[in-house]
């Protein structure tokens, strides 16, 4: 029998009522409503499951309309786009139910413009390279997984910034090396200049103080002895 409207308002309400269940409420919900239990496992399979995981279980499920089972192989591909980066078609038409890898290539088309997954039809090496797909729900069995594949990105989180502190000591280090060389060579070259400077004038003063002025002083006042002689004999002359 097909999953007619009945099933559909059925589900409905099952699914407004869980909504708003929490802990054991949810847990009490689940178990009590046997009547719809089919409906609740079909909807496990929407969720986080594939085409194939419902033809396993066919003989205790409702049957699927063409539009579900086109929406349910659609979300196997997505599943499909975790697993491998580049899908296989003949993976993909055991895992979907189909017979000819146009049908496969058909819903990777649809699949694609649902905006569920982005990659490239590869026909010459039978296979979908992924490039993105969406995520799906979280099944119980997924956690652990998870659970590890955050611990181990922790620890390679730690491990870079380890890196990556120390890189950042080390260029501050040598910036700090750096720092000190240029002022040691600027205060050793002060020094020299300053001591330069003392030496010159040290070696003037000594230059100055070892001359002798006495010819110069001399030669001055023989000068000035001639110049009073010329003085007077040039008023003799006119005297007489």
């Amino acid at each position: 029998m097909a999953f007619d409207t009945a099933g559909a308002a059925n589900l409905e309400q099952f699914t407004l009522l869980a909504k708003n269940a929490r802990g054991r409420a949810c847990v009490a919900l689940i178990q009590q409503d046997s009547e719809h239990k089919e409906q609740y496992e079909l909807l496990r399979i929407f969720c986080f499951g594939t085409y194939s995981d419902y033809i396993e279980r066919k003989d205790e499920l409702p049957d699927l309309t063409p539009q579900q089972v086109n929406k349910l192989r659609k979300l196997s591909a997505v599943s499909l786009a975790h697993r491998f980066k580049n899908i296989p078609y003949d993976i993909m038409v055991q895992e979907l139910g189909v017979s000819t890898v146009r049908e496969v290539e058909d819903i990777l088309i649809d699949t694609i413009y649902s905006g569920l997954i982005q990659g490239k039809l590869d026909q010459k090496s039978r296979c979908f390279v992924v490039k993105y797909a969406v995520g799906r729900d979280t099944c119980r069995e997924d956690i652990d997984d998870m659970i590890q594949k955050l611990l181990n990105w922790k620890q390679q989180s730690t491990e870079i910034c380890e890196k990556v502190n120390g890189i950042l000591m080390s260029a501050e280090k040598q910036e700090e090396d750096e720092r000190t060389r240029e002022e040691s060579i600027y205060s050793r070259m002060a020094v020299r200049a300053s001591e330069r400077g003392k030496g010159f004038a040290s070696s003037m003063t000594s230059l100055r103080a070892s001359e002798d002025f006495s010819p110069y002083a001399e030669a001055g006042v023989r000068r000035g002895t001639l110049s009073k002689q010329r003085v007077h004999s040039t008023r003799r002359k006119g005297r007489m």
